[in-house]
Protein backbone atom coordinates (compact mmCIF):
# COMPACT_ATOMS: atom_id res chain seq x y z
CA UNK A 1 0.00 0.00 0.00
CA UNK A 2 1.25 3.30 -0.97
CA UNK A 3 0.35 7.19 -0.04
CA UNK A 4 1.32 10.11 -1.52
CA UNK A 5 0.72 13.83 -1.27
CA UNK A 6 1.80 16.09 -3.51
CA UNK A 7 2.63 19.85 -2.85
CA UNK A 8 5.24 20.89 -4.91
CA UNK A 9 5.88 24.10 -2.08
CA UNK A 10 6.56 21.19 0.25
CA UNK A 11 9.75 18.75 0.89
CA UNK A 12 9.00 15.27 0.07
CA UNK A 13 9.80 13.20 2.65
CA UNK A 14 9.92 8.89 1.60
CA UNK A 15 8.41 6.81 4.52
CA UNK A 16 9.77 3.15 4.38
CA UNK A 17 8.06 1.69 7.04
CA UNK A 18 6.40 -2.20 6.88
CA UNK A 19 3.92 -1.51 9.63
CA UNK A 20 0.77 0.24 8.87
CA UNK A 21 -0.42 1.61 12.12
CA UNK A 22 2.93 3.40 12.92
CA UNK A 23 3.16 4.71 9.19
CA UNK A 24 -0.37 6.24 9.91
CA UNK A 25 1.06 8.22 13.21
CA UNK A 26 4.38 9.10 11.31
CA UNK A 27 2.24 10.69 7.93
CA UNK A 28 -0.01 12.25 10.50
CA UNK A 29 2.94 14.25 12.23
CA UNK A 30 4.62 15.07 9.13
CA UNK A 31 1.87 16.03 7.45
CA UNK A 32 1.26 18.33 10.50
CA UNK A 33 4.65 19.95 9.90
CA UNK A 34 4.36 20.76 6.77
CA UNK A 35 5.79 17.95 5.01
CA UNK A 36 4.46 15.80 1.41
CA UNK A 37 5.03 12.46 2.24
CA UNK A 38 5.37 9.13 -0.13
CA UNK A 39 4.83 6.02 1.84
CA UNK A 40 6.42 2.58 0.65
CA UNK A 41 6.16 -0.87 2.66
CA UNK A 42 9.42 -2.66 1.77
CA UNK A 43 13.07 -1.33 1.06
CA UNK A 44 12.30 -2.99 -2.85
CA UNK A 45 9.87 -0.49 -3.05
CA UNK A 46 11.84 2.16 -2.10
CA UNK A 47 14.90 1.24 -4.11
CA UNK A 48 12.48 1.26 -7.24
CA UNK A 49 10.80 4.63 -6.20
CA UNK A 50 14.42 6.54 -5.79
CA UNK A 51 15.12 5.36 -9.14
CA UNK A 52 12.39 6.63 -10.82
CA UNK A 53 11.65 9.83 -8.83
CA UNK A 54 15.12 10.79 -7.58
CA UNK A 55 14.25 14.45 -8.32
CA UNK A 56 11.73 14.56 -6.15
CA UNK A 57 12.94 13.08 -3.04
CA UNK A 58 14.12 15.19 -0.31
CA UNK A 59 14.67 12.86 2.34
CA UNK A 60 14.48 9.04 3.32
CA UNK A 61 12.99 8.30 6.28
CA UNK A 62 13.79 4.40 6.77
CA UNK A 63 12.72 1.94 9.31
CA UNK A 64 15.18 -0.39 10.31
CA UNK A 65 13.52 -3.93 10.61
CA UNK A 66 11.05 -3.91 6.94
CA UNK A 67 9.61 -7.78 7.60
CA UNK A 68 10.46 -9.99 5.29
CA UNK A 69 12.13 -8.66 2.77
CA UNK A 70 15.37 -7.02 2.57
CA UNK A 71 15.76 -4.51 5.57
CA UNK A 72 16.83 -0.67 5.87
CA UNK A 73 20.17 -0.71 6.04
CA UNK A 74 20.31 -2.73 2.84
CA UNK A 75 17.84 -0.95 1.22
CA UNK A 76 19.83 2.72 2.23
CA UNK A 77 22.97 1.21 1.23
CA UNK A 78 21.77 0.51 -1.93
CA UNK A 79 20.09 3.51 -2.94
CA UNK A 80 23.33 5.86 -1.58
CA UNK A 81 25.42 3.99 -3.77
CA UNK A 82 23.92 5.40 -6.78
CA UNK A 83 21.64 8.37 -5.40
CA UNK A 84 22.97 11.48 -3.34
CA UNK A 85 19.79 12.00 -0.69
CA UNK A 86 19.61 12.80 2.97
CA UNK A 87 18.53 9.90 5.00
CA UNK A 88 17.97 9.09 8.00
CA UNK A 89 17.14 5.90 10.00
CA UNK A 90 13.87 5.22 11.94
CA UNK A 91 13.61 2.13 14.66
CA UNK A 92 12.19 0.79 17.75
CA UNK A 93 15.59 -0.30 18.50
CA UNK A 94 18.28 1.58 20.71
CA UNK A 95 20.70 -2.23 21.17
CA UNK A 96 24.14 -1.81 20.48
CA UNK A 97 24.43 -4.47 17.48
CA UNK A 98 21.23 -2.90 15.88
CA UNK A 99 22.85 0.99 15.92
CA UNK A 100 25.70 -0.49 14.74
CA UNK A 101 24.65 -1.65 11.47
CA UNK A 102 23.98 1.75 10.63
CA UNK A 103 27.66 2.95 11.24
CA UNK A 104 29.19 2.11 7.89
CA UNK A 105 26.22 3.74 6.18
CA UNK A 106 26.25 7.42 5.41
CA UNK A 107 22.78 9.08 7.22
CA UNK A 108 21.91 12.29 8.50
CA UNK A 109 20.34 10.62 11.95
CA UNK A 110 19.03 7.70 13.76
CA UNK A 111 15.33 8.55 15.34
CA UNK A 112 14.02 5.97 17.97
CA UNK A 113 10.38 5.80 17.38
CA UNK A 114 9.27 5.94 21.17
CA UNK A 115 11.25 9.44 20.84
CA UNK A 116 7.82 11.31 20.43
CA UNK A 117 6.44 13.95 17.27
CA UNK A 118 8.71 16.40 18.38
CA UNK A 119 12.06 14.76 17.86
CA UNK A 120 10.94 12.72 14.87
CA UNK A 121 10.58 16.60 13.19
CA UNK A 122 13.26 18.43 14.72
CA UNK A 123 15.59 15.43 13.55
CA UNK A 124 14.33 15.65 9.86
CA UNK A 125 14.87 19.26 9.77
CA UNK A 126 18.14 19.73 11.24
CA UNK A 127 18.87 16.68 8.66
CA UNK A 128 17.73 18.71 5.97
CA UNK A 129 19.69 21.51 7.00
CA UNK A 130 22.51 19.85 7.20
CA UNK A 131 22.72 18.31 4.03
CA UNK A 132 21.57 21.88 2.40
CA UNK A 133 24.73 22.26 3.66
CA UNK A 134 26.83 19.57 3.12
CA UNK A 135 25.50 20.60 -0.43
CA UNK A 136 26.84 23.87 -0.88
CA UNK A 137 30.11 22.71 0.65
CA UNK A 138 30.61 20.14 -1.97
CA UNK A 139 29.50 22.68 -4.90
CA UNK A 140 32.04 24.79 -3.64
CA UNK A 141 34.83 22.34 -3.27
CA UNK A 142 33.94 21.48 -6.53
CA UNK A 143 34.35 25.04 -7.88
CA UNK A 144 37.55 25.49 -5.83
CA UNK A 145 39.12 22.29 -7.80
CA UNK A 146 37.93 23.74 -11.05
CA UNK A 147 39.53 26.94 -10.79
CA UNK A 148 42.70 25.52 -9.16
CA UNK A 149 43.08 23.04 -11.71
CA UNK A 150 42.21 24.97 -15.05
CA UNK A 151 44.29 28.47 -13.17
CA UNK A 152 46.75 29.79 -15.79
CA UNK A 153 48.72 30.66 -12.42
CA UNK A 154 51.01 28.45 -10.75
CA UNK A 155 49.21 27.18 -7.51
CA UNK A 156 50.04 24.53 -4.50
CA UNK A 157 48.96 23.38 -1.35
CA UNK A 158 51.07 22.67 1.80
CA UNK A 159 49.97 20.88 4.71
CA UNK A 160 51.56 23.59 7.91
CA UNK A 161 51.94 21.16 10.24
CA UNK A 162 54.22 18.71 8.43
CA UNK A 163 56.76 21.69 7.63
CA UNK A 164 55.02 22.84 4.57
CA UNK A 165 55.35 19.68 2.45
CA UNK A 166 53.17 20.04 -0.71
CA UNK A 167 49.49 18.14 -0.61
CA UNK A 168 48.87 19.29 -4.58
CA UNK A 169 50.19 21.35 -6.84
CA UNK A 170 48.06 22.33 -9.93
CA UNK A 171 49.34 22.17 -13.80
CA UNK A 172 50.57 25.51 -14.14
CA UNK A 173 52.85 25.39 -11.04
CA UNK A 174 54.70 21.93 -12.72
CA UNK A 175 54.85 23.50 -15.82
CA UNK A 176 56.81 26.10 -14.17
CA UNK A 177 59.05 24.20 -12.20
CA UNK A 178 59.28 20.99 -14.64
CA UNK A 179 58.67 18.68 -11.75
CA UNK A 180 55.69 16.40 -12.11
CA UNK A 181 53.19 15.72 -9.57
CA UNK A 182 54.69 12.48 -8.40
CA UNK A 183 57.75 14.45 -8.04
CA UNK A 184 56.78 16.74 -5.75
CA UNK A 185 53.68 15.78 -3.46
CA UNK A 186 54.86 15.08 -0.22
CA UNK A 187 58.11 16.68 -0.49
CA UNK A 188 59.04 20.30 1.01
CA UNK A 189 60.42 22.76 -1.05
CA UNK A 190 63.65 22.95 0.92
CA UNK A 191 64.06 19.01 -0.46
CA UNK A 192 63.43 19.89 -3.67
CA UNK A 193 66.19 22.63 -3.71
CA UNK A 194 63.80 25.35 -4.91
CA UNK A 195 64.67 28.60 -3.49
CA UNK A 196 68.18 30.25 -4.39
CA UNK A 197 68.40 31.48 -0.74
CA UNK A 198 67.08 28.72 2.30
CA UNK A 199 66.60 31.34 4.17
CA UNK A 200 63.65 33.04 1.93
CA UNK A 201 62.11 29.78 3.03
CA UNK A 202 62.06 30.48 6.68
CA UNK A 203 61.29 33.83 6.16
CA UNK A 204 58.19 33.00 4.55
CA UNK A 205 57.32 30.74 6.84
CA UNK A 206 57.66 33.03 9.35
CA UNK A 207 55.69 35.17 8.15
CA UNK A 208 52.73 32.93 6.93
CA UNK A 209 52.68 31.73 10.95
CA UNK A 210 52.70 35.35 12.11
CA UNK A 211 50.32 37.01 10.02
CA UNK A 212 48.34 34.05 8.45
CA UNK A 213 49.05 35.53 4.59
CA UNK A 214 51.87 36.83 2.37
CA UNK A 215 51.34 39.36 -0.39
CA UNK A 216 54.10 39.38 -3.26
CA UNK A 217 56.87 38.39 -1.67
CA UNK A 218 59.97 38.56 -4.20
CA UNK A 219 62.37 35.44 -4.23
CA UNK A 220 64.53 33.58 -6.56
CA UNK A 221 63.37 29.95 -7.47
CA UNK A 222 65.74 27.12 -9.19
CA UNK A 223 63.57 24.93 -11.75
CA UNK A 224 64.30 21.66 -11.73
CA UNK A 225 66.74 22.26 -15.08
CA UNK A 226 68.84 24.35 -12.86
CA UNK A 227 68.10 27.18 -14.09
CA UNK A 228 67.18 30.56 -11.69
CA UNK A 229 64.27 32.58 -11.97
CA UNK A 230 62.61 35.30 -10.37
CA UNK A 231 59.54 34.92 -8.54
CA UNK A 232 56.78 36.86 -6.50
CA UNK A 233 55.20 34.47 -4.18
CA UNK A 234 51.73 35.05 -2.27
CA UNK A 235 49.94 32.71 0.28
CA UNK A 236 46.38 32.28 2.18
CA UNK A 237 45.81 30.06 5.05
CA UNK A 238 42.95 27.96 4.20
CA UNK A 239 41.05 25.19 6.12
CA UNK A 240 40.96 21.60 4.90
CA UNK A 241 39.37 18.43 6.53
CA UNK A 242 39.71 20.63 9.60
CA UNK A 243 43.91 21.82 9.04
CA UNK A 244 45.12 24.81 8.39
CA UNK A 245 46.80 24.90 4.99
CA UNK A 246 48.84 27.11 2.79
CA UNK A 247 47.26 27.81 -0.54
CA UNK A 248 50.35 29.64 -2.65
CA UNK A 249 50.23 31.56 -5.70
CA UNK A 250 53.73 31.33 -7.30
CA UNK A 251 54.17 34.22 -10.23
CA UNK A 252 57.47 34.32 -12.52
CA UNK A 253 58.98 37.64 -13.22
CA UNK A 254 59.87 38.45 -16.50
CA UNK A 255 62.76 41.58 -16.66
Amino acid sequence: MEQTISNDTKKLILLVEDQMMLAMVEIRHLEAAGFAVHHVLTGEEAIEYVSLNENDVDLILMDIDLGDGIDGTVAAKTILEKHTLPLVFLSLHSEVEVVQKTESITSFGYILKSSGEVMLIASIKMALRLFESYQTRNEAQQLFEKAFYVSPIAMSIHDIAKDFRYVNINPAFAKLVGYTAEEVLGKTSQELNLYENINDREEIKRLMIENGRLISYPHRFRIKSGEIREGSLSMEIVDIQGKPHALTFQNRLFT
